[in-house]
């Protein structure tokens, strides 16, 4: 007995050490770069909020924003202030992660499922940048909590805890929107199995609008007017879902393809693995061991109706990323990289621990530690891509006239001092011309990739002059930059 509460409290303090050591990290390292359209959209709008200059982009994230601009009070740079921002709000989350797992397991692997989830090397990657992300996954995790907690409470007001966590999540990043299918489950829930009655649905889900209005009201009010509001929410839905989104109908891809892309790329080797050797086999070790000792079955109720409410969550997400987000951006995975392993660990641990899968779990949280604070020291030190290729051009002796595709966001945040622009067309380009001049003309490589795309040969036209790399984990699309000068006479 002595022996079995020294191991629960060597457990329970091995994983706060590794809590601590990463939350300090992710403040000794705080990111200082902006490096891509989105950041500057949201790093702009905490000096000022513009939707329609896209400061940032629609839905205006307003809380998260606000959570910005609040700590930029203290932090005098805006990018470091949302950053600053998401980490703290991501440490609150503890709270409801240990909460959850103590619906299946006790208290002192409760504590070591926490740590893992926590730490998990990706996730504290995307939380340490100015990115809605980070607070988007500490509202989720509140929010899920909040189901719980009214799902078991009798007393039906209980329901105004995941209605108002809701707005705040949907406030924070609307694309989160799937997950309002566990409203939906706990009214499907407090109607079937305790009585309650059509006109208490009604009653909650006008305080549910009334939350939502909030931040919706707000966003209207700062667009001028309701029809400017809509005119602009639906050219940005069109724009996402049809041109640039990266969603089904945006990208020409079949869904196989990014059903492969979503699982094995975004959700396993990026997200859970964090593209480690070692991770992968200790999770896929993890996995072989629940399957062949069988699922928990949970026999208590709470602990069913929880896994319940977590399938249902994961599966709507799941189509939603699936189908409707950017299937070239792992971030977009992150509620589903979660889930699974919240999922893993209460398998895991819910009964008798053999000691190898003990001391494995240990393993498996130092290395995520180690490997947290070495990309968070490597995040907060390297430049992006995106920078060196402006410290190389601010070195160029003659007049450059820079032509790129995204990247220009970036540069006009950086106040680059030479001449570029964004472009998405070759007959555009050839327009072009005759503003030239003397000017050295450069390419970037996703520029001259478009170009090719639109079935123009530029063999002879171009030489490759610099490449510029950083690390994909950090930024999946621009972590290499391959710049071109244009030769053609």
């Amino acid at each position: 007995m002595k022996a079995e509460r020294v191991k629960n409290g060597l457990l329970i303090a091995v994983s706060c050490i590794s809590l601590l050591v990463v939350f300090i990290s992710q403040l000794y390292f705080l990111n200082p770069y902006t490096s891509s359209w989105d950041q500057v959209d949201f790093s702009l709008a905490v000096k000022r909020f513009d939707i329609m200059a896209m400061q940032p982009h629609f839905p205006g994230y307003p809380f998260f924003i606000l959570g910005g601009k609040f700590l930029s009070l203290f932090v005098n740079d805006p990018s470091k202030a949302l950053t600053l921002f998401n980490i703290l709000f991501y440490f609150t989350a503890l709270i409801p992660i240990y909460k959850l797992n103590r619906t299946f397991i006790n208290r002192s692997f409760a504590a070591l499922a926490t740590a893992v989830i926590y730490s998990t090397s990706y996730t504290i990657i995307m939380v340490n940048q100015p990115m809605s992300e980070g607070a988007a996954l500490a509202a989720f995790w509140w929010y899920v909590w909040s189901l719980v907690f009214s799902l078991n409470r009798r007393n039906t007001t209980a329901i105004l805890l995941p209605l108002a966590f809701l707005s705040i999540m949907l406030g924070i990043r609307l694309s989160y929107i799937p997950f309002a299918t566990g409203v939906i489950f706990l009214f499907f829930w407090k109607v079937k199995h305790e009585g309650m009655k059509i006109r208490e649905i009604f009653i909650y889900l006008l305080f549910g609008i009334v939350f939502q209005a909030c931040w919706v009201t707000a966003l209207i009010i700062s667009e001028g007017s309701l029809l400017g509001f809509i005119k602009l929410s639906l050219a940005f839905t069109s724009g996402h879902f049809t041109d640039w989104g990266g969603t089904a109908e945006a990208l020409d891809m079949s869904l196989f393809e990014r059903f492969k892309l979503l699982v094995w790329d975004n959700i396993f080797w990026t997200g859970i693995f964090t593209q480690s050797i070692i991770t992968s086999f200790i999770f896929m070790f993890f996995i072989a061991f629940i399957f062949i000792r069988s699922f928990n079955k949970h026999g208590k109720i709470r602990a069913k109706l929880t896994l319940y409410l977590f399938y249902i969550l994961f599966f709507s997400y799941f189509v939603w990323a699936l189908l409707a987000q950017n299937i070239e951006k792992a971030r977009h995975s992150l509620p589903l990289i979660i889930l699974i392993v919240f999922f893993l660990c209460i398998q895991l641990y819910f009964r008798k621990v053999p000691i190898l899968i003990l001391w494995l779990s240990i393993f498996l949280l130092g290395s995520q530690v180690i490997k947290d604070v070495s990309l968070l020291k490597e995040e907060a030190a390297e430049a992006p891509a995106i920078y060196q290729m402006n410290t190389y051009l601010e070195k160029v002796n003659q007049p450059i006239l820079l032509y790129t595709w995204e990247e220009t966001r970036v540069l006009q945040y950086l106040n680059a001092p030479y001449t570029h622009k964004r472009i998405n067309t070759f007959e555009f380009f050839q327009s072009e011309t005759k503003y030239f001049g003397s000017s050295t003309v450069y390419l970037t490589d996703k520029v001259v990739q478009g170009f090719k795309s639109q079935g123009v040969l530029l063999d002879g036209k171009i030489k490759k002059v610099a490449a510029f790399q950083s690390n994909e984990l950090f930024d999946p699309v621009y972590n290499e930059i391959i710049l071109y000068q244009w030769i053609d006479k």
